[in-house]
């Protein structure tokens, strides 16, 4: 007569195999089972790969590039329309672009300023409806990356044009909150703030432009702050509590930190030749925004 056994649970392990002797701890687990720290990494690092992180990144990296051409001709309208009503700043310009471009290229740039002037009208039009389309699609599938995240839909319930406002809300903040980000480390590292010291006599002193240093890494990790915080806390589609949102949110503006960094870096590495000065800054783009949205999704 044939008999049945009934598995045990305490000797079945998480694959859903029955074991008759667990097998021994390797080096990792004991590190985990030693430090919570290592422990939690490892946790985050195993459900950003069970909720498809690297493929959310991917695809809001893609969205974020398809948004960054239609909003660039949304602010060269913008430009256009000022130089349209203060020649002065306008001849300024081109006198500076023709004494910094060397042969024909100045009257190039000269003449495709004075077009984007004679035709802001239409630029305004192409540019917001598409920075309206494009964007909204960016800020829905950084919505639907994120909450994945927290193992939620965001598609799931709620009024189609509330989500649409809350959209549209969280592409114009993101969108300021990115340029002030990208200025604050822009001025930081350039020679504005020494010549600003300079200018006011404090510039002399031991160690003034450690000072300048520091005090421009500690503007943008701020800047990177809000940056993440508005990530982190107001694009999920549920409530995330506060303390753990701003937690993530400091510990994702040091990461930004290093990420514009070693953008800087590799900009002006790749701009020294002219196959880099053409595709160097797009593809550092990429990437940047790839690694941006790894660290959020993180």
């Amino acid at each position: 007569m044939p008999t049945t056994t009934q598995s045990s649970s305490k000797k079945t392990d998480h694959y859903g195999i029955e074991r008759a002797n667990a097998d021994d701890p390797g080096a990792v687990d004991k590190i985990r089972a030693k430090s919570g720290f290592v422990d939690h990494l490892m946790r985050m690092n195993e459900r950003y790969g069970a909720e498809g992180g690297n493929q959310f990144a991917a695809g809001i990296t893609y969205y974020s590039v398809l948004s960054i051409f239609p909003l660039a001709m949304l602010i060269v309208a913008t430009v256009a329309a000022v130089l349209a009503n203060r020649e002065d700043l306008l001849n300024d310009l081109q006198s500076q672009i023709t004494s910094s471009l060397d042969g024909d290229m100045g009257d190039t740039v000269n003449e495709i300023l004075d077009t984007a002037i004679e035709q802001r009208g239409a630029m305004f039009g192409i540019g917001g409806l598409t920075t309206l389309w494009s964007g909204l699609g960016w800020m829905n599938n950084l919505r639907v990356g994120i909450s994945a995240m927290w193992k939620l839909d965001a598609n799931e319930g709620g009024n189609f044009i509330m989500k649409k406002l809350w959209d549209l809300l969280g592409l114009i903040g993101l969108i300021l909150l990115f340029i002030l980000a990208f200025a604050v480390t822009a001025i930081g590292t350039s020679s504005f703030t020494s010549d600003v010291m300079d200018h006011f006599g404090l510039g002399n002193f031991p160690g003034a432009r450690f000072v300048v240093w520091l005090v421009g890494l500690a503007a943008g990790i701020f800047a990177n702050f809000l940056v993440m915080a508005w990530l982190v806390i107001f694009m999920p589609r549920t409530k995330v509590p506060w303390r753990s949102g701003l937690k993530g949110a400091l510990l994702g503006a040091f990461a930004f930190e290093l990420i514009k960094q070693f953008a800087t870096v590799i900009v002006s590495s790749a701009t020294k030749n002219p196959a880099g000065a053409i595709f160097g800054p797009i593809i550092t783009l990429m990437v940047l925004l790839y690694l941006i949205w790894r660290v959020v999704l993180y």
